[in-house]
């Protein structure tokens, strides 16, 4: 049982950089979006940074967990990214994103 519990915990340290290195170089981000335009979101980050993520052809987007095409982020919405870092500007791969709960 020993050898067992060992051979367990050895796995686990050794696949944990596999684990790690999984999200490659990608940036993320988190916020309220703050403004929409069909070429570009602004996010407001939970530390009161404005972070602005250009839309491609490429990016895909998630609306309550449902991949789309045709549903973009609105103003109010909260929203999850991965963006590359090219030239400067932050271009979005992914986002994710909902309308916030209703109180």
């Amino acid at each position: 049982m020993k050898r067992f519990l060992a051979f367990i915990i050895v796995t686990c340290m050794l696949s944990f950089p596999l684990i790690v290195g999984a999200h490659g170089n990608a940036t993320h981000v988190m916020g309220t979006v703050t403004e929409t335009t069909q070429d570009h979101i602004t996010v407001k980050t939970p530390k009161g940074k404005s972070v602005t993520l250009v839309i491609t052809s490429d990016t895909s987007f998630q609306r309550n967990g449902i991949s789309t095409k045709d549903a973009r982020p609105q103003v109010g919405n909260r929203l999850i990214a991965e963006a590359a870092n090219i030239e400067g500007k932050f271009v979005a791969i992914d986002i994710k994103f909902s309308s916030p709960k209703s109180k």
